[in-house]
């Protein structure tokens, strides 16, 4: 299949977005400030373009919104380079996105350190550069005025005080010239950060790339992997999906390339449940009402982003309608029967599954046998596609293996 790589990007950089809760546009924010000094530094449309995606993905490797909050909150903090490593172990699994790796790598690494660090001159200065935008988002966050202006003066005194002990002097001068502007600081209100990505040069020239099965599924898991390091009760529970799904699929006799669709989407599901607060996903007992509304936004949540993947189209329907039941009670899109699909209707059953079978903060795992009986009477009630119950129900103890990794 083929997919354009801007959309891939835009989608991840929203994905991450989301690990903030209420505070949007981070990531979009320091890809702007870095397309201003990039153009200050009169680099070519290709580092232009580099720089750009690297402030979008740079922090690719948080997932909690605790840490969420250190970045923004706090301008330094011990163990900040956990994010780093692991933003950089993800991108550099995916070959189009490998060389933004090493500049997501040391992001956070002050510039008397990058120098005995062996990189390329132009790695350096792109991680410093990238360091210094983050921080100017980060006091802007620390600020009592929520106006980038009104913050400015106060912004650069601190960036000047920290000298050459946190960046490179003259990425320092850069930002003084470039930032002299309002337009700067204005251009970073959410209504203009908004309407910069509509009409920033990679939105109007598709950078294409062909995907075959593995590689498809390699895109699935970078996201995957954000949102399973979310929670220790998440943690692999896309990928346990995902499986089961396949698993499924396969012994539904659907063609491979489907399988991997669908494998893809079992992966992709659960994406917006990293706008969930931390305190939702690991509450031990009950959900009050708005505990429960807050959960239940996450399917529509994944939509908005997979849909604007151009390719992802079924991918994007298949993974919202996790929810979903057969007669119309599910959540968000209240489908019905003649709705669902095949697809889909494996990957409510195997959300189910897996779900029951993994340990949650109210419950632990739950045995075979319950969840086995849980799907009969979903099927009973119109609720489930009684055939894919049949097919569970006919090999409950190898789906179960599937389903918790042990397959």
């Amino acid at each position: 299949m083929q997919l354009d790589l801007n959309h891939l990007i835009g989608a991840l950089s929203n994905t991450i977005d989301l690990v903030g809760v209420d505070e949007l546009y981070h990531g979009k924010r320091v890809a702007y400030m870095a397309d201003c000094c990039a153009a200050s530094l009169n680099l070519n449309d290709d580092e232009r373009l580099l720089l750009f995606r690297a402030g979008l993905l740079h922090d690719c490797g948080v997932s909690s919104t605790k840490v969420h909050k250190q970045l923004v909150d706090e301008l330094d903090w011990n163990g900040s380079d956990l994010h780093c490593r692991l933003g950089a172990e993800r991108l550099r699994l995916f070959a189009p996105l490998a060389p933004l790796s090493d500049i997501i790598r040391y992001h956070h690494t002050r510039w008397p350190e990058l120098q005995d660090i062996p990189l390329p001159a132009r790695t350096r200065r792109y991680a410093n550069l990238i360091f210094l935008l983050d921080r100017v988002d980060a006091l802007a966050g620390l600020h009592p005025s929520a106006n980038h202006l009104v913050a400015k003066e106060s912004i650069l005194r601190t960036l000047n005080s920290l000298g050459e002990s946190y960046f490179d002097p003259e990425l320092v001068e850069i930002l003084m010239l470039v930032s002299a502007n309002d337009a700067f600081w204005l251009g970073m209100e959410p209504v203009h950060i908004e309407g910069f990505m509509a009409t920033h040069s990679t939105a109007g020239n598709p950078s294409p790339i062909d995907l075959d099965g593995h590689d498809l599924l390699h895109v699935a898991s970078l996201f995957g992997q954000i949102v399973d390091a979310k929670s220790r009760y998440t943690a692999e529970h896309s990928r346990g999906v995902a499986s089961l799904s396949r698993f499924l699929a396969e012994h539904s006799g659907l063609a491979p390339a489907t399988c991997d669709r669908i494998e893809a989407a079992g992966l992709l599901h659960d994406l917006g449940k990293l706008q969930v607060p931390d305190i939702i996903l690991d509450f031990d007992g009950q959900l009050d009402q708005d505990g429960l509304f807050a959960m239940r936004h996450h399917s529509y949540v994944t939509y908005q982003i997979l849909r604007r993947i151009k390719g992802f189209e079924d991918i994007a329907r298949w993974a919202a309608d996790h929810h979903e039941k057969l007669d119309g009670s599910g959540y968000p899109f209240r489908r019905t029967a003649s709705e669902l699909d095949i697809e889909s209707r494996i990957i409510i059953i195997a959300d189910i599954f897996q779900a029951m079978a993994q340990d949650r903060p109210y419950r632990s795992s739950q045995p075979v046998n319950t969840i086995v009986d849980l799907l009969r009477r979903g099927a009973e009630s119109g609720q489930l596609d009684a055939e894919l119950v049949s097919l569970v129900c006919a090999m409950p103890e190898a789906c179960y293996s599937v389903a918790v990794g042990e397959g």
